[in-house]
């Protein structure tokens, strides 16, 4: 019985180690897809111009990032005012839609949710000097093509699964749940037009978030950035 139970340990053991070898497997291809760690560790600061569709409109916005630092995302539409900010200790949004005419605050629980935002790098680059787990989920299987679903846990305890072509090794889609007003609301986002930047790394140019498209249309790498633009006074 003593064997047994000791042979059952080392079966368990193993099948950690191959699980936690797989994720690693995966991802190690799939930063390789996206152009590299080296290339992706050189960007400190990043803009991105774009618009998001939706119901037929098209909403201009502009995003800007410091590595760890900082993010502001600033878009406008029938003259109102859109502005998400996010540092390392407070976050502020502005959304007159939502009932939001100037910049507010962001409680604790929102600002946890957006924290891994700062991180423009890519969250599986270096994810474990970041504090970050992974966690091998199997496969699955959507319009006909075959993805590896692995979970990242950042430091923060946010969870985000992600679905990676076993063809590409890109990132195909990721599910995550977060909590919107006391309520856990499940999310799902797609990632579409991956595109070469001119260092050498790759990103999805279009963003499919269910009831909203993202389009990217220029993408600056290392840009000067004003830092007093992440205040939120």
């Amino acid at each position: 019985m003593k064997k047994l139970f000791l042979s059952a340990l080392v079966l368990l053991a193993l099948g950690v180690s191959v699980s936690a070898q797989t994720a690693d497997e995966i991802i190690t291809k799939y930063i390789t897809a996206i152009g590299g760690a080296d290339k992706w560790r050189q960007i400190k600061s990043i803009k991105v111009e774009g618009q998001a569709e939706v119901q037929g409109f098209a909403i201009p916005f502009t995003m800007q990032g410091v590595q760890m630092k900082g993010m502001r995302v600033d878009a406008e539409f029938q003259g109102n005012k859109i502005i998400d900010i996010v540092t390392p200790s407070a976050g502020w949004s502005q959304n007159p839609f939502s009932g939001k005419s100037g910049l507010t605050a962001l409680t604790e629980e929102e600002l946890k949710t957006k924290l891994d935002d700062l991180d423009i790098q890519d969250a599986f680059v270096d994810y474990k000097a970041k504090g970050s787990t992974i966690e091998f989920l199997g496969k699955d299987e959507e319009d006909g093509n075959e993805y590896f679903k692995v979970k990242i846990t950042s430091k923060n305890g946010n969870e985000k699964t992600y679905f990676f072509d076993t063809k590409t090794s890109l990132a195909y889609k990721t599910e995550s749940i977060s909590k919107v007003q006391g309520q856990e609301v499940k999310s799902s986002i797609k990632y579409l037009d991956y595109q070469t930047l001119e260092n050498g790394i790759k990103m999805p140019f279009k963003t499919d978030l269910g009831q909203m498209m993202q389009v990217v249309k220029k993408v600056t790498l290392n840009p000067t950035v004003d830092e007093t633009i992440f205040k939120g006074n």
